[in-house]
């Protein structure tokens, strides 16, 4: 009953993702119909391409960092698997395990001593992913406005989403930063309080020092936030492209470089929080929604760049699911499922790809 289960709400899932697409291609079919209806220009596709691959290779190195840095064995090599068989869950699959938790079971099966530290390093890498996204946004957008970029100065929302971005990434440096100053004895106080909690003490209290840990290895927090600045540059820079690839009539109506590297983060940060097969559907709705945030009326220009980007997206988890086949005798899949459902080993029971 239970494998029924999953199977009837991945197919729902997998209709709604089809929905959200059908509905938004539908929306915008008269501007889609002039924009691909015209040879497309391969040079910003295949610069894409390019630089989409230098992010996700930013990104599993990123994890391999975070990981050693608890001095956990761990080699590049797997690094690079288990993010290739991630990538390939995350773009694909809408099953009750994500990219993420895979590579948290795996690793958590690799250091059954030290599994909660294990299984904390991937949630910390999404943490410092999505952290750099808000910072991303809050400093180049707002060094564009204090420019007196025209763009975004004669934009409001476009303000508002400059000024929320800096205060919720200011509220997270000021909190790592605050936590420096706990001195040791009251962080292991804490520690000893969680873990007697009843069940979950243990765990908590090993999550409680993964965190701790962090905060006592600054070079490692600015690397990974440094890479983190890498592949989101590269990302604003892949949607910059996309949207040059089938290029409106009017140039007036592509958007500029200060306006996308305001709006693509959001865009990105969205879509990894929809529970849906890559978010399809989904992004579509939101780069969508942002373009005509900065363009209005032309919203079908954001959906055609992002439906650019899928095509970059499949062709990098197409080479996820090849690490998959090779690693498929390796992944005990069906006890990671069974894991996710009972908790065992996602102490956030959520997970976020950026």
């Amino acid at each position: 009953m239970a494998q029924s289960s999953g199977g009837w709400k991945n197919l729902v899932k997998y209709g709604v993702a089809v929905t959200l697409l059908g509905l938004m291609i539908g929306l915008n079919w008269s501007g889609l119909q002039k924009l691909f209806s015209q040879t497309p220009h391969l040079g910003p596709f295949f610069l894409a391409v390019g630089i989409f691959v230098i992010c996700t290779i930013t990104q599993y190195y990123r994890w391999y960092l975070l990981v050693r840095a608890l001095h956990l064995p761990f080699t590049l090599r797997n690094a690079f698997r288990l993010g290739l068989v991630g990538t390939f869950y995350n773009t694909f699959l809408p099953g009750s395990i994500g990219g993420d938790f895979v590579k948290a079971f795996f690793i958590a099966q690799g250091h059954p001593d030290r599994r909660a530290a294990a299984v904390a390093t991937v949630f910390a890498d999404r943490l410092f992913g999505l952290f750099g996204l808000l910072l991303f946004a809050g400093t180049v957008g707002g060094a564009f406005w204090a420019m007196g970029d025209e763009k975004i100065a004669s934009n409001a929302k476009l303000q508002g989403v400059v000024t929320v971005c800096g205060i919720l990434a200011g509220v997270a440096t000021v909190s790592y930063v605050a936590l420096g100053f706990l001195p040791l004895r009251r962080a292991h106080r804490f520690g000893d309080r969680l873990a007697s909690l009843p069940k979950v003490g243990p765990t908590f209290q090993e999550l409680w020092y993964t965190v701790w840990t962090y905060r006592q290895r600054p070079g490692t927090v600015l690397a990974a936030v440094g890479l983190s600045a890498i592949v989101h540059t590269g990302f604003v820079l892949i949607f910059f492209l996309a949207i040059q690839v089938f290029p409106p009539a009017d140039p007036v109506l592509l958007a500029t470089l200060p306006e996308v590297f305001v709006v693509a983060p959001i865009g990105y940060i969205v879509q990894a929080l929809i529970p849906l097969p890559g978010g399809l559907g989904g992004g579509e709705l939101t780069f969508g929604g942002l373009y005509d945030l900065i363009r209005p009326g032309a919203a079908d220009i954001g959906l055609a760049g992002r439906l650019t980007m899928r095509l970059v997206e499949w062709s990098i988890g197409l080479m996820g699911y090849l690490a998959y086949l090779r690693m498929r005798d390796e992944l005990p899949i069906a006890a990671a499922e069974e894991a996710e459902t009972s908790g065992a080993l996602n102490p956030t029971h959520h997970t976020v790809s950026i």
